[in-house]
């Protein structure tokens, strides 16, 4: 899900400091009619879904952690054995997908087995099947990889089995195979958890009989769908009072003209959702060359939203995924399975709520590092994220 080119980090930032140095709790003027930030006060693990809410490809409920542990002797056979994994992403313009990598890079290695390469597509499905084959070239032992589209690549990932390769894939199953004879796990965020947190921040913003717009992906994505599932169940099921809009995109680079629009069409819009960071600085955009101050909230955190709504700005809560915790599990899998051990067909991890008072902390939760210096700056020059 390639980063918009429309408006860059560095202006985002520019702008979140601004936002911090004015009033840090300001609600939006077409919010519920409060004068304080709603989310000020809630503690974002209170948001967090009693369990896993989506299902998994099939219908299969998420196994746990304990199912994809290695043991002692398996590591020690692991370790004699040097296995070589090659890593088919659908983009690498995204900390998302560096965080995997590098989680994945980080494990393996534990295991003294090595990545052999990485494919980057750039969201190309047919730079993505070349790569697939050109990978298959390499004999690697597996192949950990997520589809650019369910559908069109799903042949050749059909090669990589007939190959005697194993396959894990990453958040998404192309259409047609089947566990475990065409791959052999999934590893995913609870992407159904992800839009039912979203959902329940945002309706803090809006009044009773109020309408809330979606800017979805109108692409048949697995993930981007439970995302979008999820924030409508929630919102049916607690908020029935709410009205739905919804506005597709396309193309992420392209969103900010469909956020105008829509938002242009669409004067009642009190609140936004839409499923990833990059398609949500592209309505944030579109709000602010219009004027508007609405409340907004997506799945993942990035520095771009990060920054936003640490600040201040439209953006008022995420639902994380955590990239580099599946990374570990994807890596635990391939190997598992190499051993000769079986692994569930799906993988879920919880979602992450990062609210302007947790931000720093979720960052720390979601990548196992420290928050960007700039990130920090931002919120000792507000009190909102304490």
């Amino acid at each position: 899900m390639k980063r918009s080119a429309a408006i860059s980090l560095a202006a985002l930032i520019t702008t979140a400091l601004a936002l911090a140095g004015c009033t840090s709790d300001s609600a939006p003027s077409d919010s519920a009619g409060s004068t304080g930030n709603p989310l000020a006060s809630m503690t974002a693990a209170d948001l967090v879904p009693p369990a896993i809410v989506g299902l998994g490809p099939d219908g299969v409920k998420s196994g746990s952690l304990d199912e994809i542990d290695l043991t002692d002797a398996e590591v020690a056979q692991a370790k004699q054995e040097k296995y070589r994994v090659g890593i088919v992403m659908q983009t690498m313009d995204i900390e998302w997908s560096t965080e995997q990598v590098r989680a994945i890079t980080d494990r393996l290695a534990e295991y003294d087995a090595e990545v052999i390469g990485v494919v980057d597509p750039a969201f190309d499905v047919q730079t993505q099947i070349s790569g697939i084959e050109n990978m298959i070239q390499l004999k690697p032992d597996a192949i950990i990889s997520i589809p650019v589209d369910d559908t069109a690549t799903a042949e050749a990932y059909r090669k990589i089995g007939a190959a005697g390769i194993k396959l894990i894939m990453m958040d998404n199953v192309p259409k047609g195979l089947q566990y475990p004879a065409d791959y052999q796990g999934m590893v995913s965020s609870d992407n159904q958890g992800n839009g039912a947190v979203c959902a329940e921040a945002l309706a803090e913003y809006i009044p009773d009989g109020g309408t809330v717009g979606v800017l979805d992906f109108g692409v048949d994505f697995f993930v981007t769908k439970e995302r979008m599932k999820g924030f409508v169940d929630w919102m049916e099921a607690n908020r029935p009072d709410i009205t739905i809009k919804t506005a597709e995109f396309l193309d992420a680079g392209k969103s900010g003209q469909d956020a105008t629009d829509f938002l242009t069409a669409n004067p009642d819009i009190q609140g936004m959702f839409t499923e990833w960071e990059v398609p949500a600085v592209a309505i944030d955009q579109a709000l602010r060359s219009q004027g508007k101050d609405i409340p907004i909230t997506a799945v993942n955190i990035a520095s771009d939203v990060a920054a936003d709504l640490a600040g201040g700005g439209n953006i008022k809560a995420l639902s994380a995924q955590v990239p580099y915790d599946q990374g570990l599990a994807e890596a635990d899998m391939a190997v598992k399975v190499l051993l000769g051990g079986s692994v569930p067909n799906w993988l879920a991890f919880p979602a992450v709520p990062v609210l302007q008072n947790n931000v720093l902390e979720a960052w720390q939760q979601v990548y196992h590092q420290d928050a960007p210096q700039q990130l920090v700056d931002i919120c000792d020059a507000t009190d909102g994220c304490n």
